[in-house]
């Protein structure tokens, strides 16, 4: 009895102690039947389509575009279109302020006239015989000047005794006035023809009338160029400055600032950058998949047009190869700068034999399966493989159709790849 009692007391103990060995035992059974246990996949050799495929992924592109700028600067006072405008070669896109450049052109054509005239000038000289002539002529003047002189001092005389009437002093007078002028013209054209201009001063009055004409024409250009217009067809794609902006002119090696990008969008391009790895496999004229990121319902065609024959070196150091790629369907109203997407197919078999390529390894330059035998056991056989799309992989030799192999569970994070016939086993 005393024996029951102290059993019955210490039960508690006994069935704590059951629990915690049989935790313990089971903790150790599942440690190695867990995944560090190697457990492994069983395939099945099984025929199937298997196509290799690569994603490239760039970024929509008109087929050229321009960045419009102006030849000159100033405050830009109108932009009659907007984006996704179609505009045509000629047509008026901008145009700036004209006030400072008028006043510019009044100025430089006053500065052309004068340089011309001072040209004409010393490019006339008067030859010996105007000289003679017009020695002559002064001679003459002198003589008619000082006879209306005389003429007038008579007739103010008998004026004054009031001998001679009103009228006739005020003809004397004008008389003796048209005299002076005559002489005095006749001087100034005595002397002009007398003064002959240097060869040098001739040199330099027909450089000051070259220089004159050239910025003449530099301001009528300026004006002109006030209005931009449109040097190709195409649509406005984006618009850059509203009017009230300044815009900065793009000469003398000066960038300028950008008023609008207009662009042909006859053909869109997908531009993109592929590595080393790629060049060989890919080729001009393949074609193309894609997917473009405002067009949900379908797919859209296109193909390769384009791979650069020389490659850059990117900020990770990888050498990639710029290349072209251009759509072949109409997708309405482009998003030019959005992602496209695209699938290339690079090569493809129909109804081969195949394994995942999870069961296959390699073993220096040997491609190896791990057949299973009629016994259940496993050998060691010896495969050459083709094309695999990343998940399959045709098998060319070593293996025959409903063969099974097996392969490395713990190889996958998720489970076996889809198909194949797999079936864990321990």
């Amino acid at each position: 009895m005393r024996f029951l009692r102290w059993l019955w007391r210490g039960k508690w103990w006994l069935i704590t102690a059951v629990i915690v060995a049989a935790a313990f035992i089971y903790g150790v059974r599942a440690n190695m039947d867990g995944p560090s246990a190697a457990a492994e996949m069983e395939y099945t050799v099984e025929r199937r389509d298997i196509v290799r495929e690569e994603t490239i992924t760039g970024s929509l592109e008109a087929k050229s575009q321009i960045d419009v700028k102006a030849k000159v600067g100033g405050i830009l006072k109108e932009v009659p279109v907007k984006e996704g405008d179609t505009v045509t070669h000629g047509m008026v896109l901008a145009r700036i302020d004209e006030v400072d450049l008028r006043k510019s052109l009044k100025q430089y054509q006053a500065r052309y006239n004068l340089a011309l005239a001072q040209y004409e000038k010393q490019k006339k000289g008067g030859t010996r015989e105007q000289v003679s002539s017009l020695e002559a002529d002064v001679k003459n003047r002198e003589v008619e000047l000082e006879l209306a002189r005389e003429n007038l001092n008579r007739i103010q005389a008998l004026y004054d005794k009031g001998y001679s009437s009103d009228q006739e002093l005020e003809d004397a007078k004008g008389r003796l006035d048209r005299a002076k002028a005559a002489h005095e013209d006749i001087k100034q054209r005595l002397e002009f023809a007398r003064t002959s201009a240097s060869p040098e001063d001739l040199a330099i009055a027909e450089a000051t009338l070259k220089q004159s004409k050239l910025q003449l024409e530099i301001a009528q250009e300026d004006l002109q160029n006030a209005t931009v217009r449109s040097e190709v067809d195409g649509k406005v794609l984006a618009v850059e400055l509203d009017p009230g902006d300044t815009v900065v002119a793009s000469v003398d090696g000066r960038e300028g600032n950008v008023i609008m990008i207009v662009g042909d969008t006859t053909a869109i391009l997908v531009q993109c950058e592929i590595g080393e790895d790629l060049i060989g496999v890919l080729s001009e004229g393949m074609d193309v998949e894609f997917e473009l990121s405002f067009i949900k319902d379908r797919k859209v065609a296109g193909n390769i047009t384009r791979i650069s024959h020389f490659g850059r070196p990117n900020q990770n150091g990888v050498v990639m190869f710029p290349m072209e790629m251009e759509l072949t369907e109409d997708i309405g109203e482009p998003r030019l700068g959005s992602t496209a997407r695209g699938k290339i197919t690079v090569d493809s078999a129909e109804n081969v034999l195949s394994l995942p390529v999870v069961a296959i390894s390699s073993r220096g330059e040997e491609k190896i399966a791990k057949k299973v035998t009629r016994n259940g056991a496993t050998e060691e056989v010896v495969v050459e493989t083709g094309i695999s799309d990343g998940r399959f992989v045709a098998i060319e030799s070593g293996l025959e159709e409903g063969d099974k192999v097996m392969g490395d569970f713990s190889e996958f994070e998720n489970g076996p790849p889809g198909g194949g016939g797999g079936r864990r086993r321990h």
